[in-house]
């Protein structure tokens, strides 16, 4: 008689689901979401570009999007302003907040707020999709100071 370990069926810690979402009828610019039980990670793909790219990450538990950009790279000089996709803002259900961060300052905005007083700009002959753009002066207001507490 051979002796035999038990063996137990291992279940997948988070099964992850990955969806794509088309937000424009073209149907070449798409969202991707990878999501499991507790977060949902956001990434945009352009036709025009090879790879995606991470726009940010939910967490269900605090209906919160975290978005990281670079201030020197991200931020449009001429309103000194950032742009949101106008595609998820509009279609957000798992999140109604955005923690929003570029490496000098951070900020909590509602979705609301973007959806109120963003202006849109399309640059759809470089590739890009339909975005809502908020100035820093507008954004003041949801600054977090440093001394306050980060959590939504």
């Amino acid at each position: 008689m051979e002796f035999q370990l038990p063996t137990k069926k291992r279940k997948a810690k988070n099964p992850r689901v990955i969806r794509n979402f088309f937000i424009e009828d073209s149907g070449k610019n798409f969202v991707q979401m990878h999501s499991n039980d507790k977060t949902c990670v956001l990434f945009l793909k352009l036709a025009s570009e090879q790879r995606k790219r991470k726009i940010g990450v939910i967490t269900k538990s605090t209906k919160t999007i975290k978005m990281e950009r670079d201030r020197e790279k991200h931020l449009f000089i001429k309103g000194n302003s950032y742009g949101f996709n106008n595609y998820i803002l509009e279609t957000a259900k798992t999140f109604d907040k955005i923690s929003l961060t570029d490496g000098i300052d951070d900020w909590k905005i509602p979705v609301s707020f973007i959806l109120e007083h963003g202006k849109f700009l399309y640059f759809s002959e470089q590739g890009f999709e339909k975005q809502r753009f908020v100035s820093l002066s507008e954004l003041e207001p949801y600054r977090v100071k440093k001394e306050e507490n980060r959590r939504f």
